[in-house]
């Protein structure tokens, strides 16, 4: 083998070439980001649409359907979803996944500008942005204190929230429990009637009166001067003496209608920390930046910036999600690091001699390394995917150099020097071993090109792996036979010391053991159709092991975290949902597993964060907790509420989500709580709630078009007196010191109390009369909906529940089926389960595994030049499920994505010591033995590699398969599987192959004397 010769003749080169990628892979390591999950560009846009006090109905027709008719234009668009609530509309396309996500934004920005002057004049501009996994929060403060709320905001305004604007890689600072200042104008509809003014000539005067335009450029001889208009007033008692109109002569000033007050804006959140009130601050990082970077340097701003604040005024850290990004890589390196150990000690123990160890052992971490210059080449980063990459790799990466050492070892039994031995022993194994690397390589590459958004998750794991493979195996074709050259030596020295009397006391209980083998192997073959009976016997158990097991998309892992979300009557106000908050938050005090509380509520809804004790310090895992306290919050009345334990890539999603569809939304709600009703009576069910909510009881007055034109009314005019008046309208801006605050024009506080404000408000006509509200409408009253959901234009509510004690998919089609036979359908109406991109992503992995499989024969036919041989080997490939569920069955673990990458992996490993089996069977034959003794001395020449390399990556899996640090449960359900799987197909593998093996060549022997007798007919 040309490498393996200039490797070993030039060790020098070799050596420096590792030096490089030593250094350059540490570097890479050093300038790689730090992450919870890959980067994922996933084409999803959100338009987000606001206007102050609109219904969801309102929103609906006016801006929801715009939106969602313009952007359905758009090529690449595969669904549109809307939710809607009071004041907001917010609408997400999905565009196929072959759009670029930059492109999609930019398209999308495009058709909303253009239908821009088709939307209310009342909204806000629309906001369109991308979906970005890992833009989150990444850190949430409390600010507390003695002072009064509104120096609190100002404080957090001024100095927190600037301080955490400086810091780079920071996106966005969200807060909330806060108070914004505000100047009002609150007109008197009394003054106004005896004036003769109307709402809507108070609000043009103050539009003009305080404003500042540009008035272009002045050029002197040798200077532009900028020219501006500006009369905006920079004192709230100005304010007051702003003219308004001229009645009768006189002038109308401001304060003649109106009352001026420096006040605050009306409060749409609150916020307590550890049951006391506070302001909640949200640190959202940039698209892209390094997790771990950002908050470390978080951290040292706030350390800056609670030396400016007041004594009296303190700073918490409630969440640092990049805490948990640290616990789980350190997990995972340390788990490499224990994995790496025992690999090394596998090596000893076999070979019983520390320069094969110290081979093998230098190998293991320069591959490592320099499987991270790639990972910087493509950009990715330090989270995870790639670390448990990284972990799954340390058995893969070792057992090249295992089976390349293991060789030269055995050639130098035979008597030769160490130059040849690695000479001959490389060249002789070098086949193998690069149909080995390639076999896993071919499992993983497929994994790494599945499409979707499982694709993207998974990109980074699937090539990491098919880096580190292809990295081990230069490694073993260059550094190792160097280095075997170099320091084996063909004389047995192991020491008298107890330690080198049990290295040689195990290694001939091992010989002894490949004798044993041999003679079995013997009778095995004997007795073909009796093992192939007995393996399939154990096969069909092992599947039906299988619907025991449940199924869960990943893993839930244990970060010690709880969320409780709570949906609240919509007629509550805000500080009667804050006291109710106050009363949810008393019974999770309850538990003494809860650490601390965070808390932020809305009109509708609480929210709340609980960190829990330790791990270490509490019997019971964050999901048993959470199931403890469901039962408590059942007994409080009038929420509808949901507990999750945070879990690493969870989402708030529920397990379980059926949509009703149709065309009538009345019939459509009755369906729903009738479905909600049937869906709790389920034991299986958690957490069962519908998207639909009745909201507040909506009073629409009907203006009487025929006589408000008969009157000269312009129906509009009521529209926007009514906006006015009772919700508000920002007619400018105030100068203060720092920054500018919105002027807002509504009527007094104690003349919008009821529905007798309505009266004594006016309009004007064309002819400037003065035409009373109430003589061209009428009062209807009707019932809103809190929230309201679309999907693919049409009006949809969904039903969801977590479930427990049954798989998901159980649940699923039983309650399907059970809603359908239970409710009376009105026409139009169904109920569908909802499309799961989850399952949809799993069955791209399985699809992915048959891929792999495929490639594997592939490699195998090539390197056999044989398309008859490779089906030995496959033969071998359901061995290894065998042992795979019986290790999740063992273990208590789920079928998961994670468990079925440990399967993908095994079908690589199988293949390497099944190609390891035949191929020495092949050479033997070649050279003229008989097939029964050949596959014979097969398994005697290849049982220590094989066994070698199989308990290698057992070890190696053995510290991810036990350990309980934090996010363990990601990836401990993929060694379980790994561990099973590798036990029985180790076993297996050697006897079932040459059965196998010979079955074919019989097969084969067959063919060509019904062949011959064909040609000697003809």
């Amino acid at each position: 083998m040309i490498l393996a010769n200039v490797s070993i003749k030039r060790p020098v080169f070799i050596t420096v070439i590792f030096v490089v990628l030593l250094v350059v892979g540490i570097l890479s390591y050093k300038g790689l980001s730090v992450n919870d999950m890959p980067q994922t560009n996933i084409p999803y846009v959100t338009v987000t649409v606001e206007q102050r006090g609109a219904s969801p109905e309102q929103l609906e027709t006016k801006v929801t359907k715009i939106v969602e008719e313009a952007a359905g234009q758009l090529s690449g668009v595969k669904y549109i979803s809307s939710t809607i609530a009071e004041g907001v509309s917010n609408t997400v396309l999905e565009f196929s996944m072959d759009k670029s996500p930059d492109v999609a934004v930019q398209e999308v920005r495009d058709k909303v500008g253009s239908i821009r002057g088709q939307l209310p004049q009342e909204v806000e501009e629309p906001v369109i942005a991308k979906f970005d996994m890992t833009a989150e929060a990444i850190f949430s403060l409390a600010v507390s204190g003695t002072a009064d709320t509104k120096e609190l905001s100002q404080l957090v305004n001024d100095v927190v929230k600037r301080g955490l604007y400086t810091v780079k890689g920071v996106g966005a600072v969200n807060i909330q429990g806060n108070t914004e200042r505000e100047i009002h104008i609150l007109l008197d509809k009394e003054k106004l009637a005896a004036f003769g003014l109307t709402t809507s000539e108070v609000v043009n005067s103050l539009q003009s009166d305080n404003l500042e335009m540009q008035g272009g450029k002045v050029t002197d001889a040798s200077t532009e001067i900028s020219l501006s208009t500006t009369s905006n007033i920079n004192k709230v008692e100005d304010l007051s003496n702003i003219f308004v109109a001229k009645r009768a002569g006189s002038e109308i000033r401001l304060h003649d209608v109106a009352e001026v007050t420096d006040g605050i804006k009306d409060r749409e959140s609150l916020c307590f920390y550890q049951g006391k009130p506070a302001i909640g601050i949200d640190v959202i990082k940039q698209s892209g930046a390094n997790t771990v970077e950002v908050s470390d340097k978080v951290n040292a701003e706030l350390t800056r910036i609670k030396g400016l604040l007041p004594e009296g005024v303190k700073v918490d850290i409630v969440r640092d999600n990049s805490q948990a990004v640290k616990d789980t890589v350190n997990n995972v390196n340390k788990t490499v690091i224990e994995g790496c150990i025992l690999a090394i000690a596998i090596i000893f123990l076999f070979l019983n001699k520390w320069q094969s160890t110290l081979t093998g052992a230098v190998s293991l971490p320069i591959s490592i390394i320099t499987t991270f210059i790639a990972m910087k080449l493509m950009k990715f980063s330090i989270n995870t995917m790639s670390m448990m990459a990284i972990s799954l790799s340390v058995g893969l990466l070792i057992d090249d150099a295992i089976v390349v050492i293991e060789n030269i070892e055995r050639h130098l039994r035979m008597g030769k020097s160490p130059f040849q031995a690695a000479q001959d022993a490389t060249s002789e194994i070098g086949l193998a071993v690069l149909a080995t690397s390639l076999s896993v390589v071919a499992v993983f590459l497929p994994v790494a090109l599945v499409s979707g958004f499982i694709g993207k998750l998974f990109m980074e794991f699937g090539l990491t792996v098919v880096f580190s493979m292809l990295v081990s195996l230069f490694v073993s074709f260059t550094l190792v036979p160097m280095m075997s050259a170099k320091l084996l030596k063909a004389e047995d020295k192991r020491g008298k010391s107890f330690f080198g009397k049990f290295l040689g006391w195990f290694n001939q209980r091992f010989d002894k053991l490949s004798g044993n083998y041999s003679q079995l192997l013997k009778v095995v073959l004997r007795h073909r159709l009796k093992v192939l009976i007995l393996v399939f016997a154990m096969f069909a158990g092992s599947i039906a092991l299988v619907p025991g097991l449940g199924f869960s998309f990943l893993p839930a892992t244990d970060l010690g975290e709880l969320t409780i979300d709570a949906g609240l009557d919509s007629s509550l106000s805000l500080e009667a949902a804050g006291e109710k908050a106050k009363e949810l938050e008393s019974i999770a005090l309850t538990y003494p597993e809860v650490r601390s509380m965070y808390t932020t509520v809305g009109k509708e809804q609480v929210s709340i964060f609980i960190k829990l004790s330790d791990k270490k310090e509490r019997k019971d895992s964050a999901r048993e907790i959470a199931e403890k306290m469901r039962t408590d919050y059942q007994k409080v009345p009038g929420i509808e509420f949901t507990i999750n334990a945070a879990s690493t890539g969870s989402e708030a999603a529920k397990d379980v989500t059926f949509n009703i569809r149709g065309n009538d939304y009345e019939q459509m709600q009755k369906v729903a709580l009738a479905a909600k009703l049937i869906l709790s009576e389920d034991h299986s069910a958690r957490d069962v709630g519908i998207s639909y909510k009745a909201g507040k009881l909506e009073m629409k007055l009907d203006v009487d078009r025929d006589l408000a034109a008969d009157l000269g009314v312009n129906p509009a005019a009521v529209g926007e007196t009514l906006n006015t008046l009772f919700d508000g309208v920002v007619v400018s801006k105030f100068n203060g010191a720092k920054d500018r605050y919105d002027v807002r024009v509504s009527l007094k506080d104690n003349q919008r109390e009821n529905l007798e404000s309505l009266s004594g408000i006016y309009v004007s006509s064309s002819d400037g009369r003065m035409i009373a509200l109430d003589q061209v409408t009428r009062k209807v009253f009707a019932a809103t909906s809190s929230t309201l959901q679309r999907y693919d234009r049409a009006e949809q509510i969904t039903l969801s529940a977590n479930v427990t004690g049954v798989s998901s998919d159980a649940f699923s089609a039983t309650n399907l089926q059970k809603l359908n036979n239970e409710i009376q359908m009105p026409k139009g109406i169904s109920i569908v389960l909802a499309d799961d991109p989850m399952a949809e992503g799993f069955n791209e992995l399985v699809i992915a595994l048959g891929i792999g499989i495929l490639f594997i024969f592939l490699v195998m036919a090539a390197q056999f030049e044989s398309f008859i041989d490779p089906v030995a080997i496959m033969f071998a490939l359901p061995l290894a499920i065998i042992g795979a569920i019986l290790g999740l069955f063992i273990a208590g673990s789920q079928l998961s994505v994670m468990s079925l990458i440990g399967v993908i992996l095994l079908m690589g490993l199988v293949a390497k010591n099944a190609i390891l089996l035949v191929d020495y069977a092949r050479q033997r034959r070649s050279q003229g033995v008989e097939i029964n003794k050949a596959l014979v001395e097969a398994g005697l020449v290849r049982l220590r590699p094989i066994v070698m390399t199989s308990l290698a990556m057992i070890f190696g899996m053995l510290p991810s398969a036990f350990t309980k640090a934090t996010g363990s449960e990601m990836y401990a359900p993929m060694a379980h599987a790994v561990i099973g799987g590798l036990i029985t197909s180790t076993i297996l593998t050697l006897f079932v192959v040459p059965v196998i093996y010979t079955l074919l060549d019989d097969f084969k022997k067959m063919f060509k004397r019904e062949s011959s007798a064909i040609n000697v007919k003809l």
